[in-house]
């Protein structure tokens, strides 16, 4: 092979790795482009979704119920009566736990619902099947629990 051929081979190779190069950085721009603005578009679903059906979001999902406050009352009246424990005192502490919001989140603990629990406890109870925001299943279990001696477990009272 001649020095001249060889020379050429060369340069075509470092053409051919050049661009071999500068196609590699492109594509690696665009895929990061483009995974960008479809993270994006996802964020902006999501406030979308929510601001739509008013919800909120928790780790547990999302909570879209909407009851009334009497119907909240109502069920924890229910559960009151089915434990035995006194009504007022369930009120009251639902009303300081989550001002009745079957919604609410505490992210500290994370605590969830009407009345607070953590999910571990929540899945302990008979009710833990169920969706930790429906306030109807929270009263069943706050009830439960207290019936059987865990009502210290609440930090309001």
């Amino acid at each position: 092979m001649s020095a001249a051929s060889i020379e050429t081979a060369s340069r075509r190779l470092t053409i051919w790795r050049s661009r071999r190069t500068a196609l590699g950085s492109i594509a690696a721009i665009v895929i990061t482009a483009v995974a960008s603005d479809s993270e994006a578009r996802k964020r902006d679903r999501k406030k979308n979704k929510k601001r739509r059906h008013g919800t909120k979001k928790g780790k547990t999902g999302s909570c879209a119920v909407h009851y009334s406050e009497q119907e909240i009352l109502d069920f924890i009246a229910q559960a009151a009566r089915k434990y035995g424990q006194s009504e007022s005192a369930m009120v009251r502490v639902a009303r300081c736990e989550s001002v009745l919001d079957p919604c609410a989140v505490n992210r500290s603990g994370p605590y969830y619902g009407l009345f607070q629990f953590l999910k571990s406890t929540w899945q302990m109870t008979p009710y833990g099947d169920r969706d930790i925001f429906d306030p109807e299943a929270q009263s069943l279990a706050t009830a439960w629990m207290w019936k059987q001696g865990r009502k210290n477990e609440w930090a309001c009272q």
